[in-house]
Parts: structure tokens; C-alpha cells; sequence
């Protein structure tokens, strides 16, 4: 059997090196990576950069030993969907919606294959999550399943900001996803998660892909210490040259050893309880604002944030809030910020110019003022004009 699996890593190889004599092709190389974009060898290096910066994400939770690595891990990036679909066909036989990372027996012939995206965090999405599938099956060929999909999932916000540098960034967004599946009692046991078949896993994607990550997100923020150090010490149980049931068998065995079924479901959900989705956050912190506890609801809008900094809502609010602490030059910026993604532009408006009237910028105060009466004339105009009148009179 291993000779035939050979023979096919052969043939695939040759088909790769004659799809390369065909296509224009050039790399860039770093101490981890070999990557081909037919975009050149600056698009290569970049892409090169970011895969090791991703590598160093990875390796600050994993700590595998990056110098047992036999060979560089390779990646091919085309410009084109209609390329890296044609080249899939010749590889493997077809073609995928999105990234993918071809494994096989040795690293040499292995590579992960992507394709350039109009959007690019979709782009930098699917890039963390096919990287590290290919990170971790360098170093173990079968990890469990759950592991396996559970982190890359976990790892999805990661990469490049602005500057290149690459930093892991929380990824929430299957929160309200598992939360509604517990809630409509369709979950998996936690032993039978860990060692479901690739057909049961492909079966039960819907569930099994956010349960994946949720129960990766449990291990490692639990409060509950015991289930922190779970996930590190299996990850020292891991057989590299085992088989995908012997890796998963030995990992939920462990986890028996170490911890009731039944009281680590408990626990499993009441950390699912316990996290805030953004929705639950904005409204949390919306009664609170309302309640006048300005502090808690600081602390809910900042969470939000955290979560979803593309959303003017919390911006908007803890504008309101920066308003009441009297930190008028905070509150301005929070309110433009809440303008540039898309709030309502009167009521915004007539938010700075309340800000700016209060913090005696009362040249500030009226431009805004006006756009807000401009906006909206039935809900502004008596209130603008009291407040223009204030300040032509100089009270």
C-alpha cells in the first residue's frame, strides 16, 4: 500500500513540474517557506513574509520544533481563479471553492494552492486557515480532526496589518452559530466529537465545523485550568506517523482519564453561556447606557468593539458615554469614527455639534449643527435653532 501511495505522490509531481514548464512561474524562499506566484517575486516575498509571520503565530501555542522540518513548506499562489482551478484538474482530478492544501506522504510534494480574492479579507481569512492545516500536518500527518479544524478556524482573523506585521486576532464569528445549535440541542457529545470519521465530520459539517472551534475556544479559555492544560498535553500524545483513529482514540482516552464526560458537558456549556455575542453585548450595553451606569456599559460597548470594530454602533455610544465623562475630544472621535462607517448622519451630527457647543467650539458647533438640521429638518429644527440662537447670543 505505501509503495502504490509512492507512486501516486510521483505521478501527482510530475504533473505539478509539467503544469510549471507550461506556466510562468517564480519564487522567493525563506528559512520555513518556498513559495510560486505566477504574480512574480516581489508577490512572492510578500506572501512569504506573511506565511512566517502566520508560522510564528502558530508556534506561539503549538511550540513544535520548526528545525525537524525536512523540507520548506511550499505554496503556489495564481493571479487567476480560472488557473488554480486548471491546475487543480491536472493535480488532482477537480477543482474547490477555495483555498487548499494538498498533503502527501513527504513534505516535498506537498503544497497548499491558493488563488488571489477581490476581497481581501476573505483573502487573509482563508490564507490562516489552509496555512495552518498545512503548519500542523507538517509536523503530525493526521491530527485529530477536531484539533485540526477546530484551530484553523480559531486562527481565521490572524494576519498582516497595515505595517506587515502578522498577530493573532480573536475570531468569534461562529458565537451566535453554536449558541443557537446548543440551543436547539443538536450538539455532539464532546468523546464523540473527538473521534468522528472524516465521513461523519463531512456529514455533520454544519455542526461539526463551529463545535470544532468552539470546543478549541473552551479548552483554551476556560477558567477551568484542568481543560487548559488537556489540549497541551495531548498535543504531546500526538504520534506524527500515526493514523488519524490513532491519534484520535489516544487523545479522547486521555481526555476520559483526566475528566468526567458528563461534568465537562456542564462546563463546556456554561462557557458557551458566558459568552457574549456582539448582538448580546449591543444590547447589554444599550440598557445599561439607558440605566445611567456609564461604567458597565464602557465596559460592554468596549467588548463590542473588540468584536466588531466595522460596526458604528459601539463607536457611536461610547462617543455618548466619552460625552457624559465630559472627555469632549474622545467623544469626537468616536462620533466620526460611528460617521465613517455608516451612522445615521443627523443624529451623529447633532451629537458633535452638542459635543463641540459644550466644549465651546462654537464655530464647530454650528457647521454641524446645521448638517444635522439639513438631514433631518422635522426631527433638528427646533432644536438646532435653540441652540444657534445660544450661541449668536453668547449664552
Amino acid at each position: 500500500m505505501k509503495k502504490a501511495i509512492a507512486v501516486v505522490a510521483i505521478v501527482l509531481a510530475a504533473a505539478a513540474l509539467a503544469w510549471g514548464q507550461t506556466a510562468s512561474f517564480q519564487s522567493a524562499s525563506t528559512e520555513l517557506y518556498t513559495v510560486w506566484s505566477d504574480a512574480g517575486q516581489e508577490s512572492a516575498a510578500a506572501l512569504a513574509a506573511t506565511l512566517e509571520g502566520l508560522f510564528d503565530v502558530y508556534n506561539e501555542y503549538f511550540r513544535f520544533d520548526e528545525t525537524t522540518l525536512k523540507a520548506p513548506l511550499t505554496v503556489r499562489s495564481f493571479t487567476q481563479k480560472a488557473d488554480f482551478d486548471a491546475y487543480l484538474s491536472k493535480i488532482i482530478g477537480e477543482t474547490k471553492d477555495d483555498f487548499v492544501y494538498l498533503h502527501y506522504p513527504t513534505a516535498e510534494r506537498s503544497e497548499l494552492v491558493i488563488f488571489a480574492k477581490e476581497d481581501a479579507t476573505d483573502f487573509a481569512s482563508s490564507l490562516a486557515h489552509q496555512a495552518f492545516v498545512q503548519y500542523i500536518k507538517a509536523f503530525v500527518h493526521e491530527p485529530p480532526l477536531w484539533l485540526r479544524e477546530g484551530f484553523a478556524v480559531f486562527f481565521e482573523k490572524s494576519g498582516a496589518d497595515a505595517s506587515g506585521a502578522v498577530a493573532y486576532a480573536e475570531n468569534s464569528t461562529w458565537l451566535e452559530t453554536i449558541k443557537l445549535l446548543k440551543s436547539q440541542g443538536t450538539l455532539y457529545t464532546l468523546d464523540k466529537l473527538m473521534v468522528m470519521t472524516e465521513e461523519e465530520a463531512r456529514t455533520g459539517l454544519d455542526v461539526f465545523y463551529p463545535q470544532s472551534w468552539a470546543v478549541v475556544s473552551f479548552f483554551m479559555n476556560s477558567p477551568d485550568k484542568r481543560y487548559n492544560r488537556f489540549l497541551w498535553d495531548s498535543l504531546s500524545i500526538l504520534d506524527p506517523d500515526a493514523t488519524l483513529d490513532g491519534n484520535q482514540t489516544a487523545v479522547r482516552d486521555f481526555f476520559l482519564r483526566w475528566h468526567s464526560a458528563t461534568q465537562a458537558e456542564t462546563d463546556f456549556v456554561a462557557f458557551l453561556d458566558s459568552q457574549k455575542t456582539f448582538a448580546e453585548l449591543v444590547t447589554e450595553g444599550v440598557k445599561a447606557y439607558g440605566d445611567k451606569d456609564m461604567d458597565t456599559a464602557g465596559e460592554l460597548f468596549e467588548q463590542a468593539l473588540v468584536k466588531n470594530s466595522s460596526n458604528y454602533i459601539p463607536h457611536y455610544y461610547l462617543g455618548l458615554i466619552a460625552y457624559a465623562n465630559n472627555d469632549y475630544a474622545k467623544a469626537e472621535n468616536y462620533y466620526v469614527a460611528a460617521l465613517g462607517l455608516g451612522a445615521d448622519q443627523a443624529i451623529t451630527n447633532y451629537a458633535l455639534g452638542i459635543n463641540a457647543f459644550a466644549s465651546n467650539r462654537y464655530a464647530e458647533a454650528k457647521a454641524f449643527l446645521e448638517k444635522a438640521k439639513t438631514g433631518d429638518p422635522e426631527r433638528y429644527t427646533a432644536k438646532v435653532d435653540e441652540l444657534l440662537a445660544r450661541i449668536d447670543s453668547g449664552s
